[in-house]
């Protein structure tokens, strides 16, 4: 048993031992699930300098890499994730269903089964540019909103994450989040889409739309794991085999709470905190998807 597996088994007992007295409905592939978000939750906590422990929390859910496979939610239960209070108005044209389709096993995590071949490339990121043009592109889309970077890392983690960033984006609505992360990629961008349509196990398909330059944008339904803090997710595969994973998040730097009992820095977004809804409509995080692919 591997380090990641450890972690994943850890976190598995411990949401087991907390659930007292056991939901009636509960299955152990309920508490898989749960276990992988958290763990996915925590390493992203982790990379920006604190620790999110709660499952509920909507940070980046539908971006599992494919060494966590399966963290998405049954399919009966789909309807529910995209169709809430998470929903906005979009009026998305140009986008695309891609043709690849999912294949379940057991009928509720989809994967694509694809493979791509190479390696990703991990060139160093200027994260001062990104910073720049991820802050002008919310100034474009939202000029009435505020929002300021709270939270940065440079540094390459174990899975993967070259450089990430934080933004809370303030508005009439309440207090909101963006979160982009920066990945290599191999193969072209139409096959990393293709292999990561279904990368969080969800069997909701993407929209896609492919620009001038060879970019491929990946948008994914929003989720709604805990409904005061949905979360929905575009993912930009540039020619420069840059991947950028843009995750609008119903929740701001002001909603995390230290975690009690645990190491100062442990933080968490509590159930229910939140703004009940995007800060972004699907056109206002595709139009910077679209600004921040232009980094290359």
């Amino acid at each position: 048993m591997d380090t990641e597996d450890e972690e994943l088994l850890a976190l598995l007992r411990a949401e087991v031992s907390a659930q007292t007295p056991p939901p009636v409905h509960t299955a152990l592939d309920d508490v898989v699930r749960r276990g992988r978000r958290r763990l996915r939750t925590r390493r992203i906590g982790a990379a920006l300098g604190v620790v999110a422990v709660v499952a509920g929390v909507g940070v980046a859910t539908s971006v599992l890499r494919g060494a966590l496979p399966g963290g998405g939610l049954p399919a009966n239960q789909l309807g529910v994730a995209s169709t809430s209070s998470a929903s906005r108005t979009s009026t998305l044209s140009g986008w695309v269903i891609p043709s690849t389709r999912a294949t379940a096993a057991d009928g509720k995590d989809c994967t694509s089964g694809l493979s791509v071949p190479g390696t990703p490339q991990n060139s160093p990121v200027d994260l001062d540019r990104v910073n720049k043009t991820l802050l002008a592109s919310l100034h474009e889309v939202s000029p009435k909103a505020t929002m300021k970077i709270t939270r940065t890392t440079n540094k390459p983690t174990a899975d993967a994450v070259l450089a990430s960033t934080w933004a809370d984006v303030v508005d009439s609505g309440g207090g909101g989040s963006v979160y982009v992360e920066v990945h290599g990629f191999s193969g072209t961008p139409a096959q990393a889409a293709d292999n990561d349509q279904f990368v969080g196990g969800e069997c909701t398909p993407p929209r896609r739309k492919s620009l001038p330059d060879g970019t491929v944008m990946q948008l994914y339904a929003p989720l709604d794991y805990d409904p005061g803090h949905p979360s929905q997710a575009l993912r930009v595969y540039t020619p420069a085999h840059r991947l950028y994973v843009i995750t609008a998040e119903g929740f701001a730097s002001t909603d995390w709470t230290q975690v009690a009992n645990a190491e100062p820095g442990t933080l968490a977004v509590p159930e229910g905190a939140g703004r009940h809804s995007l800060p972004l409509t699907e056109d206002q995080l595709a139009t910077v998807g679209e600004r921040i692919a232009a980094l290359g």
